[in-house]
């Protein structure tokens, strides 16, 4: 059976057991694809009865340890290690992949704001409507792994994005858990639309995002800490048996602490044309008025330095890493931390908005 979107399609038989690798095809009529098809990857890993997971990285291209990661558990799971079935899209946006870069050259389309899609409204639309349409419903969770891409650096983070559906919400929770990673960025409901996410859950999937590393290369930290984690959810939802993940290199879970990426998140923003000086690291816990950042007038010696502080307590969640900046430039992003009972005031207020 063809699956299919607009010009999107795929052959890749998704329902019998073992270990298959095909491509998904987008058609697009430009000087260079007038008469191509742009592949893919798709694979899949069916065992024996169980739920499906759809594991996916490549939605920015300039992102790349969630692509290795999705790659490896194509090479290094057989179907006797499954219960149920792995659907692996290693490369979303492959225009952006083959480009490294974070929107499509082909529309300079955002994938990750473009979904639920559109029917030959442009390849990124496409793209989002064929995930959305045709692999979305068959699975029972959605895994989608991020990095921050060639401008940022970001914690080793799984996203507790709210909808404001409590039981919804307290799943996600559980699997930011199961994840392990060191922290959980807490996202307010609506705060990105068009997004993965919003699309996963709109087709009844349990969902998980993740950021880790960036800067535009691969971080061996954020790739093991990534691989382990999506070990650590697919053990847990009992796609993985216990054995199989520690086999594959996952060890215990760490204990996650929650970070407010929401309204109690501060930016620190650049008002100048300048160099960019970080005093501080990715993950550091920092106070009230301490120095984060300092800024040097890139065109005058004279100008004197300007220090960026901490306007709250809070850790660096997000930091920008490109050294020369400009006016509205976002250099780094505080996060407080919440306590058990401030993450649970957070949900049931998000339950009751």
């Amino acid at each position: 059976m063809t699956l299919r979107f607009g010009s999107v399609s795929s052959d890749l038989d998704l329902d019998a057991r073992g270990r298959r690798a095909g491509q998904f095809g987008l058609t697009h009529s430009s000087d260079r694809h007038a008469f191509s098809t742009i592949r893919a990857p798709l694979g899949v890993i069916r065992g024996d009865d169980g739920p499906t997971a759809l594991v996916c990285a490549g939605n920015h291209g300039d992102e790349y340890e969630g692509q290795i990661i999705v790659r490896r558990l194509f090479e290094r799971l057989a179907p006797e290690d499954v219960s149920g079935r792995l659907i692996l899209a290693p490369a979303l946006n492959m225009p952006s992949v083959e480009a490294a870069t974070r929107l499509s050259p082909l529309d300079g389309g955002n994938l990750n704001r473009s979904f639920p899609g559109l029917p030959f409204g442009g390849p990124t639309c496409e793209i989002a409507g064929f995930v959305a349409t045709q692999l979305m419903p068959l699975a029972d969770l959605a895994v989608d792994l991020h990095s921050g891409g060639t401008g940022t650096e970001y914690l080793d983070a799984a996203y507790l994005c709210l909808t404001g559906i409590s039981a919804r919400d307290a799943q996600t929770r559980g699997l930011a858990l199961a994840m392990g990673l060191p922290f959980a960025m807490v996202v307010p409901p609506g705060d990105t639309p068009g997004d993965f996410d919003s699309a996963a859950h709109d087709a009844g999937c349990a969902m998980l995002s993740c950021e880790s590393g960036g800067e535009g290369k691969v971080s061996r930290r954020a790739l093991e800490a990534g691989w382990q984690g999506v070990l650590r959810v697919l053990a847990d939802q009992g796609m993985l048996a216990d054995g199989v993940a520690e086999r594959m290199g996952a060890t215990p879970a760490q204990q996650t602490r929650f970070l407010d990426l929401g309204a109690g998140a501060a930016h620190l923003t650049s008002d100048h044309h300048a160099l960019a000086e970080p005093l501080v690291r990715i993950g550091q816990t920092v106070e009230t008025g301490q120095p984060v950042t300092r800024l040097r007038d890139l065109h005058r010696l004279d100008a004197g330095v300007l220090d960026l502080i901490a306007p709250c307590d809070g850790v660096v969640a997000i930091r920008r890493s490109t050294g020369i900046v400009a006016p509205g430039d976002h250099l780094a992003v505080i996060t407080p931390e919440l306590d058990a009972r401030s993450l649970d005031a957070l949900l049931n207020q998000a339950c009751a908005a």
